[in-house]
């Protein structure tokens, strides 16, 4: 990326949001915060009315807009793809609101571009079984979450429980949503149990905001969630130590078991797994044997030494 293009998508990015931290632009377009003040001043040099607030960010003022950007054919296709993904793995709501943001954007396409979306839109096809598309789940139900997030205010659930699959009625304070083990997931603060909780998005029967008011920032992040709070007791944390040779092998097994993250130490890999069932995801370490290390929770290990001693009682003689 040369000088000029730089600027440009620098001032894109700028006008993405109301405040743009100048660390942010350096670690999105891997340069220094030094390198980030000298951009600015070329841009406001250039007559670009940017303000600022010391610890705070860069923005751009109200009244300024660019013209109509445009698309390069790999971003209009890589826009396609994430419609085709949308199409499978969302609810109707967020399908529609994407499909019209992507028409508004195709009608803005040089006739260049429209004819290569218009050539590969047939050859791009996502199959999935994503439990989300099932009738029963309630219609707009993730821009609902992302209402409820964005104006701070409770969400009432009918949620049915996996483990004891009955419904109960939940008003939870909306954290995010995030997509694991196939399925999506709202993390919210739980006002029943008093705790943080892990909501499968196709168990919520129905939905609705309320009226009653939250902080966000005493909260923690999705990504935060997962390292340090306490899970759900339906879903708990497990975490393996895998020998590196068998990697290929499990490579596409791993998210049947609520795969979420992988360290690589050396000659060994450490993953993250959310399971709500150790009997499940023991049953899988079985077949691996050998060449995995059970890391926590201690119980598991337990459940997998109590399945193989089944097996040696059941076909080893005597």
């Amino acid at each position: 990326m040369n000088r000029i293009e730089r600027l440009t998508a620098i001032l894109i990015h700028l006008q993405s949001k109301k405040i743009v931290k100048a660390q942010e632009i350096a670690d999105r377009f891997d340069i220094s915060k030094r390198t980030v003040f000298r951009a600015i001043g070329a841009l406001e040099e250039a007559g670009i009315p940017i303000g600022s607030e010391q610890g705070v960010g860069y923005f751009i003022v109200d009244s300024y807009h660019l013209p109509p950007v445009g698309f390069s054919k790999e971003e209009a296709s890589a826009l396609l793809i994430a419609n085709k993904l949308t199409e499978k793995l969302t609810d109707k709501g967020l399908r529609e609101n994407l499909n019209s943001a992507l028409y508004k954007i195709r009608s803005i396409l040089n006739y260049s571009e429209k004819e290569f979306v218009e050539n590969i839109d047939n050859c791009i096809e996502v199959y999935s079984s994503s439990s989300i598309l099932k009738s029963d789940v309630p219609d707009k139900i993730i821009d609902t979450i992302l209402k409820g997030i964005d104006k701070k205010l409770a969400i009432e659930l009918i949620y049915n429980s996996y483990s004891k699959n009955e419904d109960t009625c939940r008003i939870v304070e909306p954290v995010g949503i995030c997509h694991y083990s196939f399925n999506w997931h709202l993390i919210a603060y739980c006002k029943l149990r008093n705790d943080y909780r892990d909501f499968r998005i196709d168990r919520i029967k129905n939905i609705k905001i309320t009226n009653d008011k939250f902080t966000i920032e005493d909260k923690p992040s999705v990504d935060d969630y997962f390292k340090t709070i306490t899970l759900d007791r339906e879903v708990s944390l497990v975490r393996l130590l895998f020998d590196k040779k068998v990697i290929q092998e499990i490579n596409q097994a791993r998210y049947y078991y609520g795969f979420v993250e992988e360290k690589d130490l050396g000659d060994k890999v450490e993953m993250s797994f959310l399971s709500n069932s150790e009997n499940y995801i023991g049953r899988w370490i079985i077949t691996i044997m050998d060449q995995v290390e059970i890391i926590e929770p201690k119980s598991l290990i337990f459940t997998v030494h109590t399945m193989v001693k089944k097996l040696q009682k059941k076909y080893l003689p005597g």
